[in-house]
């Protein structure tokens, strides 16, 4: 099991289940039900094949996810994984009318200035697709539905997200809608991240001698971090005196550990010391001796950190929360299989992440929302 901020209570790892005797409960023990696909061996069909059978498998995963006794609608952000989702079942469906839901953050998210005008786009697939948009208001006054999300989400969640996937449950739900499928996995199985990204700069810092690596640092570390730039030069720098798994590991960190224990009372500061949270990603290393990619391992790492303990989450929760299922396509067991099966380079083709699924996206979307 894994730790939570409850004394007595664990967590199953990712893809296990328990098993035990109703006549004896002691024997009581933990089971994983998937076994590891990391294996790296990749395809050696063509990029063309390749593109097709992904279609095919996105095609396969829409229809079967829309497969429902109620209305179904659409998540439908702006960001190419939801865009592509509709699109597909749009061409299935040409007569069906959609419900489709985006969030306007309004420059609410403006102390992260990653965010584009997410709406602009998502106004624009609308159109493009045909399709009726509801927009959201993200509104700044969080205080309504702020203790219902802490109730829903049993475990402490650092992001404001949640919030959002409530409010577009709730609207669906009051309009009858009681599935909606998202967008959520692309990014954790196609790479997607900031930090996938942040692997290119990997074979240069090798070369950075120690003593220099030393004074970055400590320039990083004087740098006020307002600007997106700024961010992303502190985060490769602020640990690039660590050896190369360490570092890729603390890309998942939002602060730095010890930040985030200065958080704690004294008595649980102590009680964590001992507590490395990066523990779980060495255990899951051990689980993919084969993979010798990076970004795979990477990918690996998303798949049973970020995605179930955060965007997972939150997404079920929420949507529950409003009594409405939420289904999540990407996330088919024969197109996760299928994703890993790949040569990481049609995942990420240089700077470029998600490549192979934006040329499935080139079938179904203009350009500028790709």
């Amino acid at each position: 099991g894994v730790k939570t901020p409850f004394l007595k209570v664990q967590k199953l790892l990712p893809g296990h289940y328990l098993k035990f005797n109703i006549n004896s409960i002691s024997s009581i023990k933990s089971v994983s039900y998937e076994f590891n696909f990391f294996n790296g061996d990749y395809s050696t069909a063509s990029e063309e094949f390749l593109i097709n059978k992904l279609e095919n498998l996105l095609i396969d995963a829409v229809e079967k996810q829309m497969l429902s006794d109620v209305p179904v609608g659409f998540f439908l952000s702006g960001g190419l994984d939801s865009t592509l989702l509709v699109a597909i079942a749009k061409r299935k469906f040409p007569e069906k009318k959609f419900h489709c839901f985006t969030i306007d953050v309004g420059g609410n998210e403006g102390s992260f200035d990653d965010f584009v005008d997410d709406l602009f786009y998502a106004k624009k697939a609308a159109e493009f697709l045909n399709v009726e948009l509801h927009v959201v208001q993200s509104d700044i006054n969080i205080v309504e539905s702020f203790d219902k999300m802490i109730w829903h989400l049993d475990e402490p969640q650092a992001d404001a997200a949640p919030l959002n996937v409530l409010k577009i449950s709730k609207l669906a739900s009051n309009l009858g809608i009681k599935v909606l499928i998202g967008g959520t996995g692309g990014d954790d199985i196609f790479s997607g991240y900031r930090r996938h990204q942040a692997l290119l700069m990997e074979p240069y810092l090798f070369w950075v001698p120690r003593f220099l690596r030393k004074g970055l640092k400590f320039i990083a570390s004087r740098l006020k971090s307002n600007g997106a730039i700024f961010r992303r030069f502190k985060k490769i720098v602020e640990n690039i005196d660590l050896n190369q798994n360490d570092r890729l590991k603390r890309y998942f960190s939002w602060l730095p550990h010890d930040r985030v224990l200065s958080l704690f009372a004294h008595d649980v500061q102590d009680e964590l010391k001992s507590y490395d949270p990066f523990q779980y990603f060495d255990d899951l290393e051990t689980q993919i001796p084969h993979e010798r990619n990076l970004l795979n391992s990477m990918l690996h790492w998303e798949l049973k950190t970020f995605l179930v303990d955060h965007n997972l989450n939150y997404t079920d929760k929420m949507g529950m929360a409003e009594g409405v299922e939420i289904r999540v396509p990407y996330l088919d067991k024969d197109l996760v299989y299928f994703s890993q099966s790949l040569p990481p380079q049609l995942k990420m083709k240089g700077k470029e992440t998600k490549y192979i699924l934006k040329k499935v996206a080139e079938r179904y979307l203009p350009s500028e929302i790709i």
